[in-house]
Parts: C-alpha cells; sequence; structure tokens
C-alpha cells in the first residue's frame, strides 16, 4: 500500500489510526474534537511508519512499537497546529488549518493537548528501560526542532543567511524527529547499538530528503496536489533552501528581484510567481532536487547489513521523488 506516495504496509494505516483515536478520545468534547480535526484524515504517517519499519528491520514486530509510534504522531502534529499558527497558513492538507477552523486560542490547547497524548502513549508500556531511553530520544530531537523553528523565524526576510545555515534548520526541525523515530523503533525492540545508530543516521537524511522536497513543492506542485497554499513561504519572507541556492547563483538583476520580493512590498501571488522566474533561469530547482536524492542514496547506505530494511529503502526512494 501507498500512503501519499509513502510505501508501507496494508495494516499498518489502520493500526495506527485505531491507535491515535485510542490516545485521543472519539471527540466527547471540544478538546477532542480540535485534536482529531488536526490528526484526521492523517498526512503520510511518515515518522510512525519510520518507527514501526525501524522495528521490523532488526527482528522486532510492528504490535511492540505501535502505542509509543502513534505517540511520536501526536507530537509532530501538535508541532504542525503551532507552526501554522506562527506562519498565520490557514490551510493544512489541503482543507482549513485547526486554527482557522476553530480559533487561535482553541488550537493552541489543542496542540498542547495533543503533545500531553503523545507523552503518554511514549511512555505507556514495554521494558522500562528501553521505553525510557527511547523517548529520550525522542524529547531530545524536539529540543532541536524547537531550536530549528526558533532560527527559521529569526531568519526572516534575510537573504545573506547562506545555505549552511538552512541546511541546519532542516536538521533540526526536521531530520532530527525523523532520525529519532527511526532509533527509538530499533531502541524498543532490543537492536544492538550499532543497528539503531545507524537507522538514527538513516532516518536523518531521510528527513533531510523529505523537507527539501517539501520546499520545493511550492514552487513545482500544484497546491491542490500538496494540500498547501504554495505562496506561504513568500508570504512569511522564508529564505527557503532553493530560495538561497537561487541567491547565490543568481546574476545582479535576479538578486535585486528577488531582494525587493523579501522586503515584503510585493503581493503573494506576483512575489511567488517572481521567485518561481529566478529559480528556473538560475537552475536552483534542480539542484535542491539533486541535494534530495544524494541524502536519499545517503540514507540507502545506512541499510546495510539489517535483516528486513526493504520497506525503509522503499521509503528513501519515495521521499527524494515525492511531488506531495
Amino acid at each position: 500500500m501507498s500512503l501519499a506516495g509513502i510505501p508501507t504496509s496494508d495494516t499498518s494505516v489502520p493500526l495506527l489510526e485505531a491507535e491515535l483515536l485510542r490516545w485521543v478520545g472519539s471527540g466527547d468534547s471540544t478538546l477532542e474534537l480540535a485534536c482529531l480535526d488536526a490528526l484526521f484524515p492523517p498526512g503520510k504517517l511518515l515518522r510512525p511508519v519510520l518507527c514501526m519499519e525501524s522495528a521490523k528491520a532488526v527482528g522486532g514486530t510492528a504490535d511492540q512499537v505501535l502505542a509509543f509510534a502513534a505517540g511520536i504522531e501526536c507530537l509532530h502534529v501538535a508541532s504542525l497546529v503551532h507552526d501554522d499558527i506562527i506562519d498565520q497558513d490557514p490551510v493544512r492538507r489541503g482543507r482549513a488549518s485547526t486554527a482557522e477552523q476553530y480559533g487561535l486560542a482553541e488550537a493552541l490547547i489543542a496542540g498542547d493537548g495533543l503533545s500531553m497524548a503523545g507523552i503518554a502513549a511514549l511512555l505507556s508500556g514495554g521494558p522500562a528501560e528501553r521505553v525510557l531511553h527511547a523517548a529520550r530520544v525522542i524529547i531530545e530531537a524536539l529540543g532541536h526542532m524547537c531550536q530549528g523553528l526558533m532560527r527559521e523565524t529569526e531568519i526572516r526576510g534575510d537573504l545573506t543567511c547562506g545555505v549552511p545555515t538552512v541546511l541546519g534548520i532542516l536538521q533540526a526541525k526536521t531530520a532530527a524527529l525523523t532520525g529519532a523515530a527511526c532509533q527509538a523503533g530499533a531502541i524498543l525492540t532490543g537492536a544492538t547499538p550499532q543497528q539503531h545508530q545507524a537507522l538514527r543516521r538513516y532516518g536523518e537524511q531521510l528527513g533531510m530528503a523529505f523537507q527539501i522536497r517539501d520546499d520545493l513543492l511550492p514552487y513545482t506542485a500544484e497546491e491542490q496536489v500538496t494540500g498547501k497554499t504554495a505562496t506561504s513561504d513568500v508570504a512569511n519572507l522564508q529564505p527557503t533552501l532553493p530560495v538561497l541556492l537561487a541567491y547565490e547563483a543568481a546574476d545582479e538583476a535576479d538578486r535585486d528581484r528577488l531582494t525587493t520580493v523579501f522586503r515584503g512590498t510585493t503581493d503573494p501571488v506576483t512575489a511567488h510567481r517572481e521567485v518561481l522566474a529566478v529559480l528556473t533561469r538560475t537552475g536552483a530547482l534542480t539542484k535542491a532536487a539533486r541535494m534530495a536524492s544524494s541524502c536519499a542514496e545517503q540514507a540507502h547506505a545506512e541499510l546495510t547489513g539489517l535483516p528486513d530494511s526493504r520497506q525503509l529503502a522503499e521509503l528513501a526512494t519515495s521521499a527524494a521523488d515525492r511531488q506531495h
């Protein structure tokens, strides 16, 4: 089965959906309704699927990590709810965001509620030593994510911050948690340190490939396909990787065009059109896509020697090639 371009088993998705309902509730209160609205219909479920597939890759079973995987998804979606508030995005997964539908205060509380459900799920069962180790890995990654998100707000409008800065942000806000999801799945099923460290590195490279592709989608795919507002990044003056690659490669005229857009005086639709033209002329779209493919190849390389990593290998390919 493929979920939004992410290959997974026929049983993973319904198992995860049922487990999410178990931790969040059935909608008996406004809090539960807002949390369920954020969770369903589910997105790509990349992180919980990675946790489950990593468990299987080292000889464990998905059932051993199901609650923990659901907890990761709750924590991830909580961050998305808050992210939409920060970016003032009215759309998530092709429909109204939680803040747009329920209100700003209610969305903030829903994000907190999802976080609490996620923590409870992480700590719900299994050998205590393994659970605590895996939970520490996830919590550390969430700390990196917060640092990355804060740094992202600090560079808004700054086209001189440099490609290394943005790559560091991608590592912190996305790659750290995907790597942690893989590592945690392996830890919970008794993997060797060498195995769970390899899976962490695999997940980090996969996360980089996934996020680089995500930064390309506003310029390479239609809104109805991505389920996101294409103009969000330019409206928020966010210098993403393809934009900075273009700025580095641009001639003086195109640099001036980008500088004008990132002053925030251009309407978002026109700004998006101007940026897309510069990205195309400079070859930035192609270069970023190659960087995503390189990360996916590095992810593949980390799977060598694992007992059953076929699904993880397919996930790496899908992350590099994704169009939504």
